[in-house]
């Protein structure tokens, strides 16, 4: 049954002609795509030869090595190695471990949509880009022509550097975390974007907001996807507590005309709260808003499997 659901899978994903276009790939998403009792718990991702499998919530040792030998035969002559994030029970210095092969030690350029990205396999976290943003990446790569972006929360800066192809005049990167700022530059000057183009700075965003505002800054495009919680010295963070406070700092940055792309990843809040604290920081700043779409997921095999509300949640939203 395993083998025949993520065969299934992957035929569907090769059908849609996406392997010619890229060298990463969600080869398959279970919570999405599947009800089977421990595929379901699982994610597949491509890096140009190596995938990295999440798992969520314990499975049979049986199970995962089924899923590897599905991978070791779909993939055979191009695959170098398999590592897994074990999710289920996981403490705070965990990194993923190598299943199959030699992983690579450095970090490597994986192609997507014709724009190079940088990946890391061993002694990390996860690989350094989310594949369930690849729809909004090929959206910026095809919009910000002269626009002016601020990408918030931006981890390894991968919306950066496709804002930066797209053509973005200007492009403003930050992140809490000075080692992914690092990272993210390191993507800048990797796909050969100008220097002059991108500014990268360390910091919490509840600091630099207000920061921006008093220097009457603003911007045609703000991205947003903030972690479901997170810690700095100023406090604690979390979407559910804080999303309407945070779209009060937003929302006076960006210029009329200008666009809203604003996420969350967070099984625990709900795509009708989040529209409605949005909706609610709208009202306090005195924004008019209109939702011009939701933000697209990549494509998982119609099974007619429902999983219920989508883990990703997001708008664009047009500033009137």
């Amino acid at each position: 049954m395993i083998h025949e659901i993520l065969q299934a899978a992957y035929e569907f994903r090769k059908s849609t002609g996406e392997f010619a276009e890229t060298e990463t790939l969600r080869l398959f998403y279970g919570p999405g795509e599947t009800s089977h009792p421990e595929l379901k718990h699982l994610a597949l991702d491509l890096f140009l030869d190596h995938v990295w499998i999440t798992q969520w919530k314990p499975v049979r040792p049986q199970a995962l090595e089924e899923t590897l030998q599905f991978l070791k035969q779909a993939l055979a002559g191009r695959l170098r190695a398999i590592v897994l994030m074990d999710r289920s029970e996981i403490e705070s210095d965990a990194v993923a471990i190598p299943l199959f092969g030699t992983p690579r030690t450095e970090r490597y350029p994986v192609k997507e949509n014709g724009v190079p990205y940088l990946v890391q396999m061993e002694n990390a976290k996860h690989p350094g880009l989310f594949l369930d943003h690849a729809p909004l990446r090929r959206w910026l790569k095809a919009s910000q022509s002269g626009k002016s972006v601020l990408n918030l929360f931006a981890y390894t800066g991968s919306l950066s550097v496709a804002a930066g192809i797209g053509g973005a005049t200007s492009v403003t990167t930050l992140d809490l975390s000075k080692p992914t700022i690092e990272w993210a530059k390191e993507n800048w000057k990797n796909a050969n974007l100008p220097e002059d183009r991108g500014d990268f700075l360390f910091g919490d965003v509840f600091e630099w907001l207000p920061k921006f505002s008093r220097r009457a800054r603003t911007f045609d495009t703000i991205l947003c996807d903030p972690p479901s919680f997170s810690r700095s010295k100023r406090g604690t963070f979390s979407t559910q507590k804080d999303s309407k406070r945070l779209h009060e700092a937003i929302l006076p940055l960006l210029k009329k005309g200008g666009v809203l792309v604003t996420s969350i990843n967070s099984e625990n809040y709900s795509e009708r709260n989040f529209l409605k604290d949005i909706e609610a920081a709208a009202q306090s700043t005195r924004s008019e808003l209109r939702v011009l779409s939701r933000i697209d997921l990549p494509p998982t095999f119609p099974t007619g499997f429902e999983p219920g509300e989508r883990y990703l949640k997001g708008f664009f939203l047009y500033k009137v």
